[in-house]
């Protein structure tokens, strides 16, 4: 059987990434690039391996070793890459970010914050979304004996294992697993969170910004993160400030879709001014003092 060209087939997504009528190109409806499915094929593949070879990308997609190197060539134009000796690297965080166990160990004490301020928000016999991510699997920990009979929705395998013995009632949705980030994402995940609904959904994000809104790094998580957000009463978003003002390559959810932004330190006037425009309620969460050592000369 003839295996289909990639720049043959039309992928359908369900948040802001359109096809143009007899076109092979996705227009990302605020970005202002247009991508074929053979670049976004590229960027996939460069996602899972950091590097990409010309080579092996004309046989992969089945097209001449030109045409991919116009492709990289437009693609570095866009930032989204940096070409190489005989293929491309990944250099920026619209499309690379680092796995589940480097994140782990980035701006802890921020998600930390960010989760017990997150905690607030759940009242007792409520129905959650947790989202894949290191601050969300925070907030998992923080439930855990402070809330009782609750309903916890998520994708999130670390999130399933954290609250396992707990005695909550845990949903799983099904779909492919992504292991960068030991996520289930894709068509069936959507599926399954189509015929879900939550009082608050608490959603993570890679970058955000006033333009792009939420984003990430990968299409199919965007969809599976969009699917989240339309599921929910509420939704929350749990954004470290290292993230704010950055963009990614797949945008999954506008302010206007979320109420309230739970950050770890103040946002700047512009920032600020909008959301409040927004109705977005921003809670900027506190971080706990560090210890004093012993010896260091107090009483108190």
């Amino acid at each position: 059987m003839k295996r289909k060209n990639v720049s043959e087939t039309k992928q359908e997504t369900s948040f802001e990434l359109y096809w143009l009528p007899g076109e092979s190109v996705a227009v990302l409806s605020n970005p202002a690039y247009e991508l074929t499915s053979r670049q976004l094929a590229i960027l996939e593949r460069l996602e899972q391996n950091a590097r990409v070879e010309v080579t092996d990308l004309s046989k992969i997609l089945e097209v001449s070793e030109v045409t991919i190197r116009k492709d990289l060539q437009e693609l570095e134009q866009l930032s989204l890459l940096k070409r190489v000796h005989g293929g491309a690297i990944s250099t920026h965080r619209t499309k690379w970010n680092p796995s589940l166990e480097n994140r782990l160990e980035t701006q802890s004490d921020g998600k930390l914050a960010i989760a017990r301020a997150a905690l607030d928000l759940v009242r007792d016999g409520d129905t959650l979304i947790l989202d894949a991510g290191t601050t969300t699997l925070a907030l998992a920990r923080h439930l855990r004996g402070r809330r009782r009979n609750l309903t916890v929705i998520t994708n999130s395998l670390p999130v399933m294992a954290e609250l396992s013995n707990s005695d909550y009632d845990l949903v799983t949705v099904g779909g492919t697993l992504r292991q960068h980030s030991l996520a289930m994402i894709g068509p069936l995940a959507v599926a399954s969170l189509s015929k879900l609904h939550a009082d608050v959904a608490f959603i993570g994000a890679t970058a955000a910004s006033l333009e792009r809104g939420l984003c990430t790094p990968n299409i199919l998580e965007a969809e599976t993160k969009a699917a989240m957000v339309k599921a929910a009463s509420e939704r929350v978003a749990l954004i470290d400030y290292s993230k704010m003002g950055q963009a990614s390559l797949a945008p999954f959810a506008s302010w206007t879709e979320i109420e309230a932004l739970i950050t770890d330190e103040t946002l700047d006037h512009k920032m600020t001014a909008y959301l409040q425009n927004q109705h977005v309620k921003v809670i900027v969460a506190q971080r706990e003092p560090a210890m004093k050592p012993l010896g260091s000369g107090t009483n108190e």
